[in-house]
Parts: structure tokens; C-alpha cells; sequence
């Protein structure tokens, strides 16, 4: 028998009015990533001055015409997007799993929620007057206060440990193509089918490893005691740019940032949002 709480996250996960939103968020996912591959690509030939991270992404979309009705379209399908992730969270992801690997999914599910959650808050805040980010100071700042509690260290060594496993976790799931598992890939045409995958794989890949370098940087945080190290996505990206052949590094990263974007935009069409 369903509980209370569960029995609701049902009902509200079968509303098609959240489905059709939802999509949209996976949309804007796609705009978003395709905004911080062109971020990318021009911190790679010393252009930009937005970071490189997702709030810079907004911030460059925020910045072009029409940047606050997009904005707030965004925010909606981030919002909706994060409601579908808290309903799958509570109900347990259906009929799909059972046991540790459902505890797995609930929880990434909840992660989930919270991230798009953010992405509609910082979407508004963007559409509605502010036009600074500055997550990686923000980060920096959080880190600092993280280190100079009694345990600080190993609680940013901690949080850079479990960025790096996100990261292997989005390589594994691009080299496996186990994003697959999303699709409605039956309905899925075949033409469109082997282009996906290719994206998916590319995409997830691209985006790993970025996450990885930028967990490696809060763990040397932690072991330099040196906040300035931890700086998020615009630290790992400008610091695969100082590396040798960094351009070509940058770009690279670029195309597989916009490889996951214009993934997004297939698994905004194909995803099973009911299950």
C-alpha cells in the first residue's frame, strides 16, 4: 500500500502539464551547456569575460535580446523539471528498481531537484535585474569557511572526493551509454537513434571529466589549505587551459559540452518522464 506522500508523489509525477514542463527543462539544460561550451571556446582564445560555469552561462544568455523572457522560460522548465526529480525521489522511481539500486536512484533524483531548483532561482535572479555570478568566488568563500572548522580539511577533501566519483560516475555513463536507459528508445526513430548515442557518449564523457579536474582542485584545497583552489567548473576549465596545447584542450571540451547539450534536446523529446 502506497503511503500519503507517496500516493501524492504519484499523482503529481502522471500530471501531463508537469510533463510538458519538464521537457522544457531538459531544454534549457541544452541551452545552458551549449552556452558554456561558447564560454569555453572563448576562454580557450583569451575572449570572455564571464566564468565558466553554469552561472556565467546564464549570465551570457541573460545578456543577449530577448535574455529575460528566456530566462524565465527556463526558470519554469528548471522548476518543473526539479519538482519531477523530488517526485521521483519520494515514490522510488516506480516499478524501475528495487532494493540499493532504487536507495541509488532516490538519491541522485533528490540531487537532482536541488541543482534544477538552484538553475530556477539563479534563472530569476538573472531575468529580474542581477547580472553577477561569481560562483566561483562564492565557492572559494564557502570552501575557506569549510577549512577553518576543526575538521575542515577532511570535510573538503571529502566533498572533492565525492565531486570526483560524480565524474567517473558521468564517464561510466557515457562509455557504457547507460544514459540510454532514459529513452524511450523504442519510440525513438533509428535515425536519430545512433546520433543520440553518439552525443550521449561524447557528452557525458566531455562533461566527467571537467567535473573530475574540478574535484581534484577542492581536494588540493584541502590539502594546500588553499581556497582559491576550489573554484568550481571555472577553475577546471582555466586550468585545462594553462596546461600545454591548453586551446586545443578547451576546445575540445567545448565540443563535448555542446555534444551534451544537443543530447539534452533528444532526451527532452525521448526521455521517460512517466513511469
Amino acid at each position: 500500500m502506497l503511503t500519503a506522500p507517496t500516493q501524492a508523489a504519484h499523482t503529481v509525477a502522471q500530471s501531463r502539464t508537469l510533463d510538458v514542463l519538464a521537457r522544457g527543462g531538459l531544454l534549457g539544460w541544452g541551452i545552458v551547456h551549449l552556452a558554456l561550451a561558447w564560454i569555453c571556446v572563448q576562454v580557450a582564445f583569451g575572449e570572455g569575460g564571464q566564468e565558466a560555469d553554469q552561472g556565467g552561462a546564464l549570465e551570457t544568455l541573460a545578456s543577449n535580446p530577448g535574455g529575460t523572457v528566456l530566462l524565465v522560460a527556463l526558470a519554469v522548465g528548471f522548476a518543473a523539471f526539479a519538482v519531477w526529480q523530488a517526485t521521483e525521489a519520494v515514490r522510488g522511481h516506480g516499478r524501475r528498481s528495487a532494493g540499493t539500486e532504487r536507495t541509488v536512484h532516490r538519491v541522485v533524483s533528490g540531487g537532482r531537484a536541488i541543482l534544477f531548483a538552484t538553475l530556477a532561482v539563479t534563472s530569476v535572479r538573472f531575468a529580474f535585474g542581477s547580472r553577477e555570478s561569481h560562483s566561483a568566488e562564492k565557492q572559494s568563500s564557502a570552501t575557506a569557511d569549510l577549512l577553518a572548522l576543526p575538521a575542515g580539511p577532511l570535510l573538503v577533501g571529502a566533498v572533492g572526493l565525492a565531486v570526483v566519483v560524480t565524474g567517473g560516475v558521468l564517464v561510466y555513463r557515457g562509455l557504457a551509454k547507460k544514459f540510454r536507459e532514459n529513452l524511450d528508445t523504442a519510440g525513438m526513430p533509428s535515425e536519430v537513434r545512433q546520433p543520440a548515442e553518439v552525443l550521449g557518449l561524447v557528452g557525458y564523457t566531455a562533461k566527467g571529466i571537467v567535473l573530475g579536474i574540478a574535484g581534484v582542485l577542492v581536494i588540493a584545497a584541502a590539502v594546500t589549505f588553499d581556497p582559491e583552489k576550489s573554484r568550481g567548473l571555472d577553475a577546471a576549465l582555466k586550468t585545462l587551459g594553462a596546461q600545454p596545447f591548453g586551446k586545443v584542450l578547451l576546445v575540445a571540451v567545448a565540443a563535448g559540452l555542446a555534444c551534451f547539450g544537443v543530447y539534452s534536446f533528444v532526451d527532452a523529446r525521448y526521455r521517460n518522464i512517466k513511469s
